[in-house]
């Protein structure tokens, strides 16, 4: 269950349990998939603690952004982005409406979740979140092999919030040189 950093009604938190609760029947036994809408929805709470959006909104396009996956696959053999925005609006519609979420709110997710991966896709402090909350964990695969300027200049050029921004930084270069210190021998100062 979450545990929100933002302020949302328990109606609101019943709600999401049902949407990441629908999110993981529909990917089944893709434990990866599972895993890495898991991921991303946690980053997008703690960015959420600095930015002005829609909890809700939000936090069910991060459970869903990657909701296409399957049929992407399935229709045209590959899982690229382009693929995942054609196919992740439908079966984000057939979710939501099984789960009695109003059209308006159910075309806002669609929106998102049809653009994640276009660069500016939907001008909304919402799209902003999940492109950087996706960004974090997509992240974590390529960047640790990267210098820290070649790291801060792919920070700086992607990332949308000062949140995701600071949440990068101090994952992927304080961290990095940090344990860069310690394969080194030296140990980083403990700060109390």
């Amino acid at each position: 269950m979450l545990n929100l950093l933002v302020n949302t009604s328990p109606e609101q938190k019943a709600f999401l349990a049902k949407v990441r609760l629908a999110m993981e029947q529909y990917f089944g036994e893709d434990q990866r998939r599972i895993d890495h809408a898991l991921q991303v929805t946690r980053y997008a709470e703690e960015i959420l603690a600095y930015i002005e959006a829609d909890p809700v909104l939000t936090l069910t396009s991060a459970y869903l952004h990657d909701i296409g996956i399957p049929e992407a696959e399935r229709k045209h053999g590959s899982n690229a982005g382009n693929w995942q925005e054609l196919e992740g609006p439908p079966v984000t519609r057939d979710l939501l409406a099984r789960l009695g979420s109003e059209p308006s709110f159910v075309e806002q997710v669609a929106d998102i979740v049809g653009h994640h991966h276009t660069s500016c896709g939907v001008d909304s402090p919402e799209f902003r979140v999940i492109w950087d909350a996706d960004a974090l964990v997509n992240f974590a695969e390529v960047l640790p092999e990267k210098s820290k300027e070649q790291i801060e200049n792919i920070l700086q050029d992607h990332m949308e919030t000062e949140a995701g921004f600071r949440i990068a930084s101090r994952i992927f270069i304080q961290d990095t040189e940090s344990h860069r210190r310690c394969l080194k021998g030296h140990r980083p100062a403990i700060l109390l």
